[in-house]
This record gives structure tokens, sequence and C-alpha cells, in this order.
């Protein structure tokens, strides 16, 4: 029979390594910290994969022996009290461990240390083979033949396995000699004193020469100099701290190690907990490493479909009738999923990417023949859609190339009738990092989204799921006070995104091809100059030889390190520029290549087949609420560089003889940040027609408004913006590259002449720190976990965002709300122009020329009224034939 193994697991030096090894950034849903948790499950899951035991049980401390604080009053007292934003994890730890069915050992008065040395010593009688899972030092000396210490060289998963050769060729002694070893070294972590002067490569020689503490000490007159004075002085102190140091191995404890084991958890449970705690992904690897055979045997009938209740099931086996069919989504399979209401309750259907359709939990297959309704009964009709991906479900269910009724009914949705799924979380937490339909099932539902049953299609699953979660999210979102921005701004603004995708941008090939050829000479003379200026040549490119040409072939001085080197990054190479001409001319080289390579050469290549570019705007990935595009990222092309400006160029009308008009916010953050603040002076510099910046330098300054300079404005201005952003003196200093003192005498000044803007924004810092939140002026939450946080650095960073989201984040919930009126009356009005653009604060149109006056003033007059201001919303609008030409 072959021996068992069974993996013994010091849950306290796990959870503190995990605690430090990951970011605190990382929270549940309700905001409390478990970079802990989920470093540590990772790590057991890790453990797990590579090392297959056959059980698994943690161990935790509950106090202190009495035989160690009698030996060594001083045993561990310097410990510094646990960090509150570990300490709170401890029981969520416990909690997944409960989920896992992961037995869990304490005892009162002892140490985690002593009861791996219990269970290794009950598991050698047993004939079971044991793995002690701990990073401290002391349980090498429990190693033999059948017990081993598995550690982490790093991080929380790089595993290492200490058997008895291991712990001789890393420490020079034995695992029996390693008590004896830490009495001579002692161990400044516990306040293990051991004997002065002797470090690590001193004590395993002595031990090796004399072979234990007792021969040495014995023989101490034999060790010369001051080694052998130690020695003899503090004989006492070797001797307590050897005690200190031992295992004990005969720890009462009410457990039978070799009948555990690993694996018969019920999964069900492990994804509420998991979901609980939004770990979704080690969700995935749990459940992954218990089908590969981790452990225990499964049991395989428990992997049913969570979503499906019975009334499900009992319909697709046809024990269970149903009436009308209230909506349908084409499909190229022979079969499509459809919600089936049964009379019981209104109609709420759920879209799966998979064109799955669901009624709530009533979910059936329907042969495509059966299903004899039309797409508006579907997206216009009494029928409401919710799915992970609104505007997506357009793409697919109506395709460009469809007849134009299609293309009306479903561009014409209404807004009222639509649920997206990944929207609604979003809203609830905008730093998500993924809003697919399993990670929100196994966090919104405690539920796993197990597809691939026999008896129940993938399709039926996956609109459960989206059905259930509508459901919840909706409620989630009216108990958080965020299902008016939903309603009123989010849903309404998926058709007007639709139709903007739909429409795309027109784009001049030739005009981009050229710049790349410009931009190909530039890189090469750049590339010459760089390796001039180095003195030999080098891949460019390479992170790595870069790093050796500028600190050691040039010996400029190094900022920061990476895992492999030193950085060579841009805050690196900025910082570098006073100290040799070579960083200036990488940090353009770097520009060129970026903007050569993202857009010059790849916008041509995707030109859709009607010759135009189609953006994809995203709802849910800016967490300031604002809009940003993918395939291709136009949000990131430079505005103040030639070249950018040159990019734009290429932006043309589809039509010829048309024209771009762009219709730009001015100063939206700043007009919100008075009218929030209530400022009595920032409201007079906007609505005194004075320029604004100059207006505020003159306050800044102390002069009137026909003696600020050139200077003095550009100085005004950078304040002013990084009022916003929540710039401290140390960066207003960099930007300005001015002294931090006369930095933060600027904002000072700032301050004083605006002093309702510094108390607004420590209230809002304040109600921020109270609520874990900061909040638009319509009602748009960001959660900010970095507000707990006991890193200085973290915390700042979330003070920062605090201040900043009321203003960035009103600026994009009114630029939402103008797209939506201005699309209105674009089709209400009977325009041929279209919007076709949103970048930033600025809308970019297709007009015909005889109608550039009519769309000028209707887009400036929706804009600047689609919300009253204590200050005016100023919009410019200019019209050229291209999109540079239109500023």
């Amino acid at each position: 029979m072959q021996q068992r193994t069974i993996a013994v697991v010091d849950g306290n030096s796990l959870i503190h390594r995990a605690f430090h090894a990951l970011p605190p950034t990382m929270t549940a849903p309700d905001g409390r910290p478990t970079n802990a948790a989920f470093g540590f499950i990772s790590m057991l899951v890790k453990l797990i994969a590579d090392l297959r035991p056959d059980g698994v049980i943690v161990a935790f401390d509950r106090g202190k022996p009495a035989f160690r604080t009698e030996a060594l009053e001083q045993y561990k007292v310097h410990r510094p009290p646990t960090d509150p934003a570990l300490k709170a994890q401890f029981s969520m730890v416990k909690e997944l461990l409960g989920a896992l069915d992961v037995p869990i050992v304490e005892a009162e008065g002892w140490e985690g240390d002593d009861i791996l040395g219990t269970l290794a010593v009950r598991g050698r009688s047993a004939g079971v083979r044991t793995l002690l899972v701990t990073g401290d030092r002391d349980a090498f000396q429990l190693v033999n033949d059948d017990v081993v210490v598995v550690t982490t060289k790093k991080g929380i998963t790089d595993i290492v396995v200490y058997g008895p050769a291991e712990v001789l060729e890393r420490y020079g002694v034995t695992p029996a000699q390693v008590p004896d070893y830490l009495g001579l070294k002692g161990d400044t972590s516990d306040n293990i004193p051991g004997v002065p002067g002797i470090g690590e490569k001193t004590a395993a020689k002595l031990l090796q020469e004399f072979g234990s503490l007792d021969e040495l000490l014995a023989r101490s007159e034999e060790i010369p100099g001051k080694v052998g004075e130690n020695l003899r002085e503090h004989e006492g102190s070797a001797r307590a701290s050897r005690i200190v140091a031992t295992i004990a191995c005969d720890v009462p404890l009410d457990i039978d190690i070799a009948s555990v084991s690993f694996g018969a958890f019920d999964p069900h449970e492990v994804a509420a907990v998991f979901g609980r705690y939004r770990f979704t992904s080690l969700l995935d690897r749990v459940l992954a490493v218990r089908s590969a055979g981790g452990g225990a045997p499964v049991d395989e009938t428990s992997d049913e479909p969570v979503s499906q209740t019975q009334v499900a099931r009992e319909i697709l086996v046809g024990q269970k009738a149903v009436d009308a069919v209230h909506g349908w989504v084409a499909d190229s399979t022979e079969w499509l999923g459809v919600a089936l209401d049964d009379g019981a309750s209104e109609t709420l259907f759920g879209v799966s990417r998979d064109l799955a359709v669901a009624h709530g939990s009533t979910v059936a297959l329907v042969p495509s023949e059966a299903v004899d309704r039309t797409l508006d009964e579907l997206l216009r009709g009494r029928a409401g859609v919710a799915t992970v991906d609104v505007k997506a479900l357009i793409e697919v269910v109506c395709p460009p190339d469809e007849a134009h009724e299609c293309d009306v009914a479903v561009l014409d949705a209404d807004p009222a009738n639509l649920f997206d799924i990944a929207v609604a979380a979003y809203l609830l937490e905008s730093s998500r990092s993924s809003y697919g339909l399993s990670a929100l099932s196994a966090d919104y539902l405690g539920e796993m989204l197990v597809l691939g049953a026999k008896d129940v299609p993938d399709a039926v699953v996956l609109a459960g799921t989206a059905a259930d979660l509508a459901k919840e999210l909706q409620r989630r979102l009216e108990e958080d006070g965020s299902l008016r921005v939903m309603r009123d701004i989010e849903m309404p603004l998926v058709p007007v995104l639709a139709r903007m995708e739909r429409v795309g941008v027109g784009l001049d090939a030739g005009v981009l091809r050229a710049l790349s050829a410009e931009a190909a000479e530039g890189m090469a003379a750049l590339s010459a100059e760089i390796f001039k200026l180095a003195g030999c040549t080098f891949t460019l490119d390479s992170p790595k030889q870069l790093a050796e040409v500028l600190f050691e072939r040039l010996g400029l001085p190094s900022q920061k390190r990476t895992k492999t080197g030193f950085s060579t990054d841009a805050s690196v190479l900025a910082a570098l520029v006073p100290f040799h001409p070579i960083a200036e001319k990488i940090v353009s080289y770097r520009e060129l290549t970026k903007l050569k390579s993202t857009y010059l050469d790849a916008l041509p290549r995707m030109l859709g087949d009607d010759g135009r570019l189609h953006t994809t705007f995203n709802q849910t990935v800016a967490a300031t609420g604002r809009l940003s595009s993918s395939n291709p990222n136009l949000q990131n092309i430079p505005v103040r560089t030639d070249l950018g400006r040159k990019i734009r160029r290429a932006f043309i009308p589809a039509e010829p003889g048309d024209r771009i008009v762009s219709a730009d916010y001015s100063q939206i953050e700043l007009r919100v940040l008075a009218h929030l603040s209530g400022d009595e002076g920032l409201i007079e510099a906007f609505t005194s027609g004075m320029d604004f910046h100059t207006a505020t330098a003159a306050r800044v300054f102390g002069v009137s408004a026909d003696e600020v300079a050139p200077g003095m404005r550009a100085r005004a201005k950078a304040v002013n913006f990084g009022i916003v952003y929540g710039q401290s003196a140390h960066g207003l200093a960099e930007s300005l590259k001015i002294a931090r003192v006369e930095a933060q005498a600027m904002i000072d000044r700032y301050y004083a002449a605006y002093p309702r803007v510094r108390s607004y924004l420590d209230e809002t810092v304040a109600e921020a720190h109270k609520n874990g939140w900061a909040i638009t002026l319509f009602g748009r939450k960001r959660r900010i976990p970095e507000l707990g946080s006991s890193n200085y650095n973290l915390r700042s960073f979330g003070e920062r965002t605090a201040m900043n989201h009321p203003m960035q984040g009103t600026a994009a919930d009114i630029m939402k709300l103008a797209m939506i009126e201005v699309d209105r009356r674009l089709r209400a009005e009977g325009f041929r122009s279209t919007m076709v653009l949103q970048v930033h604060d600025e809308l970019v149109f297709e007009s015909p020329v005889e109608e550039i006056e009519r769309l000028s003033a209707m887009v400036t007059e929706a804009m600047a009224g689609v919300v009253r201001l204590a200050v005016p919303l100023d919009v410019s609008v200019a019209s050229g034939p291209n999109w540079a030409n239109a500023k």
C-alpha cells in the first residue's frame, strides 16, 4: 500500500508571509482587506497542485508555552501588535478553510510549531509522510526520512522542499543539531539572544567540530579568542535559547492525522464563501486541483449547474408546459436559448454572450423554427434584456450588413428595457478586474458557473445566471443609491454608443502611411544620435541592454530596481535628463516608436469593410466614470505634440465635401469644483468674463489682471489643474521645475485666494474616510479601499482620489448626459450629421457643410444646458476638413 502524505500548515507563518507579499489594495466587496487571505489560499492551492498531499491540516498559535517564557522572559515580547488589517483576516482564512473542509488545529497555550512537531511524530508512528509547511527555521529540527519542511524561497508561490540532506547543505548542521544551532546564533525575529558574536557560519562550524552544544560548552576552554570568552560568559543564554528554540512534540491534540483527507468539500459552499471575498480566480484553481485528483475522491454528481432551479429542470425534460415565447435571438445553430413566460411573473430576459435567453429561473431550449417573433419584441417590446454586454449583443444579433429594419429596431432600443450586468457591477465596484459572467456569479450570487453538464446545455446555464445576476444587481444598486445613475445615465447611453460604433469615423490611410515613413526616418536619426552619445551600438528596445549602457557604461545614477535589474521606465529617464543628453533622446525615440506602432501602422490595418474605423467605447474600464475606447484606443492620441496633431489630420469625413465638427467643454472640472465648493472667488473668476487662469494668477500673485505675465498665468494654470487632481507640492514642483518650497507657497496662496476650496476638499476627504467612497453630483460612487491602508503612500493616493472623483466623475457624468441629449436631438430634429467620437471632454461629428451652423448651435445649447451649475458650462465649437483643423 502506498504511503499516505499529509500536509500540516503553520497558519500564522504563512498568513504573515502572504500579508507582506501582496499589496494591501486587495479588498472584499465590503471594503475589508483580503491580501493575506488571498495569498494564504493561493499558497495552499499551489502546495496541493505541486505536491498532491492526501490530506491537509492547518495549525494556528494560541498563546506561548510556559516552558519558553520561563526559560527566556523576553521571548517574543518585542514584537509589535498585529496590524489590524492582518488581524481581521485570520477569521477570513479560517472561514475559507472551513468551506474547503480543511481541519484547523489549535491548542490553548501552544504555538503552531509545537502542533507541527506533535503531528510530525504522530504521522511517522502511523506510517504517514508529513509535509510541514512553514516559513520558520525552527521546524528544520523535525526533518527526517518521513518528515520534510516545505517553505517559500520568495513571494508566496515559489516552493522549496527540505529533507535531511537539504538542511545540512543549507545550514551546515543536521536536523537534530538545529536547536543547538539556534541556541548559539539566536533568532532576532523571536528575541532569542543566543551567544554574542556567533552567527550562522560560526555556529555551524562549532557544531561540526564538537557535535553538540553540551559538548561545546563543556570544552569551551579549548575555544580561543573572543568566541571562547563569549561562550563561557553567556553559557546560560545559550542553554535558555536552546530550550526556547526546541519544538515540543507532545501537545495534547484531538485529531487522527492518518484519517485526514482533502477534496470532499461541497463546491457550492466553497463558491459562496469564495464569492464573498471576490476570490473568483482562486475558486477556479481550487476546483481544478480537486478535479485533477489532489486529495480525496470527488462525488461527481455534486457538480450540477448552480443557477438552475427545479422549475427550469422540469421544463428541460418536458415535465412542465409553458405559454408564450416573448423574445428570440438569431443564431446560426439549430437551437436557441429562449425565455419562456409561464404567466407567473413579470417578463425579464437575461441574455448571455452565447446568445442564450432566460426568464428569471425559467429557461429552456426551443428549436429555432418554433420561434416566430420579431427582434423588435425583444429589444423594444415589453420584454427587458439583461446581459453582460448589451452593445455586444446588439452587434451579434444584428450585424451592420443586415437589413435596415433590423438596424433601426436594434439601435432604437428603449433604454428602460436594457440592463447591462457588467455596467451594474461597475457602478457598485468601479475598480474590479473582471466583469465576466463567471466572476460576477461567484461574487454576487455565491455560485460557481459550472458548464459542460450532460443534461443542461451551457447556453441555458449562462442565461439563467445572467437573469439571476440582473435581479441581484438591481437590488444592490437600489440599496446602494446607484440605481439612478444606471437608469438615467448608463443605460440611455448604450444605444448612443451602439450607434456611434456602428457609424465609425472616416480615416485617410494615406496620411498615416506618409507619417509612418517620416517617423521611421526620425527613429533612425535618433538611434544614430543615441549610439553616438553611448559610444556603442545596442538594442534600443531592450531594457536590459539600455540599463547596462546608462548605469554601467555611462555611470548615470540608478533610480530604482525591478526583478530583472535596473529600471529604465519613463520616470527614470525623466529623472536622468539633467544628467546626460542621451536620456532625452531615448524618451523621444520611445514616444516616436509607440506612436508609430500604435497608430501610424496599426490604424490602417483596422479599417472595416466600409473603409471606416470602428472603435469600441467601454463603460466599465475607467474607475472615474469616463468612457474609454479600444480596438483602437483613440483616447490617448497626444494633443500637444506635433505628431499627435498630424495623426488627427488623418481623421476625415466619410463623404467628400463634408466637415469634421469638434465641440469641447472648456475647463469643465474646474467649473465643477467651483460649483461643488461654492467658493465665491472661484465662481467670480468664471463669471467675470476674464480669462480664468489670468484671474487666478491675479489673485494668487496679488497683482491686477493687466500685470499678469505669461509665465505667471502658466503657473496659475498648473496650480488650477493640480488642485483638481490632488497634486502635492512635490508634484507641482516637478511639473513646473521649481523648488518644492516655492511650489508649496503657490499652493498656500491659491487656498488663501479660494479658501472654500481648501475646506471643501478637506470635507470631501473626511467624508470618504467615513464612508469608504467618494460621490459625484449625480450619485456615482467610487469606492476607495486605499483610504483604510496603514501604508502612507497608499493612503495618500486614496485621499487624492477622494478629492478628484467628485470633480472628474461629475465631469464624466455631464459628458454622458450631453451625449444622450445631443444624440436625441440629432435624430429628433432630422440632422444628417452624425456623432462619431467622444474623447475626454470633446465630441466629434461629421457634418454636411450646410448643416454646420445649425449643428454648432444645437450642440452648444445641448452641452451647455444639460445641467445647471453655479457657473456656466463653456462649449467651444469649431469645424474643418479634418480633426486636426477642427480646433
